[in-house]
């Protein structure tokens, strides 16, 4: 088989804003990317939206279009979305398993994507432009996931502008980002909209998942 899969992230540095730290990624069928952006640029004109899906940056008037594309995801066969979600992040004790936050990043990276990896099969890896050492970033995962797994993987890096289905991710991760902040007061009725509307449609709060959850799974970082 062959599969694409488009990964971001969220507050991935050690001295960003918050102390979560999401890591996602959505596995498709690789015969079906292009019926699934189709239907998303469908969804796009249907509900007159032109900008970027990104979690920083939602409309407010534009609650039916995110309502419409979470349950596209959630109705499909073939999309599957994996999260990592680290609740403590700078918290960790590194020192005690001989790594960096560095390091770490790559261990979370790891956890995100080892279900999606199948023996035999062929990967393209799409991950989101974050900064300049990104070349550096994809070589090294690569090396740790091509250690684990007999498949063939390939890594690209792209801007998330360019691929509706990474805004998809992006949507995906910053809600579980802002449901699982305690630090913040929760005041952005859009932002409760789509996390409403996730666990409407995946039937549970998006706070972590059972290991055996396929469709919509959150791995819990508890070390």
């Amino acid at each position: 088989m062959n599969y694409k899969i488009f990964c971001d992230e969220s507050n991935h540095l050690l001295n960003d804003s918050s102390n979560i730290m999401v890591n996602g990624a959505i596995l498709i069928d690789e015969e079906k990317v292009v019926e699934a952006n189709k239907y998303i640029k469908f969804l796009r004109h249907k509900h007159n939206y032109h900008n970027e899906i990104k979690w920083t940056k939602l409309i407010n008037k534009q609650q039916e279009f995110y309502k419409e594309l979470i349950e596209y995801f959630f109705s499909s066969e073939f999309m599957k979305f994996k999260a990592t979600l680290v609740v403590n992040k700078s918290d960790q004790k590194h020192e005690q398993y001989n790594r960096t936050h560095d390091d770490f990043y790559y261990v979370v990276y790891f956890y995100t994507l080892r279900n999606f990896l199948y023996r035999d099969s062929q990967y393209k890896i799409y991950l989101d432009y974050k900064d300049t050492k990104g070349r550096e970033k994809v070589k090294e995962l690569e090396r740790v996931l091509k250690n684990d797994r007999l498949s063939e993987i390939d890594f690209y890096i792209i801007h998330s502008f360019e691929s509706n289905i990474i805004q998809l991710c992006d949507l995906f991760i910053g809600a579980i980002g802002y449901k699982n902040r305690k630090d913040i007061e929760k005041k952005s009725e859009i932002k409760k909209y789509i996390i409403e509307q996730i666990e409407l449609n995946c039937g549970y709060e998006i706070i972590g998942t059972k290991p055996w959850i396929e469709k919509f799974n959150i791995f819990r970082w508890s070390l």
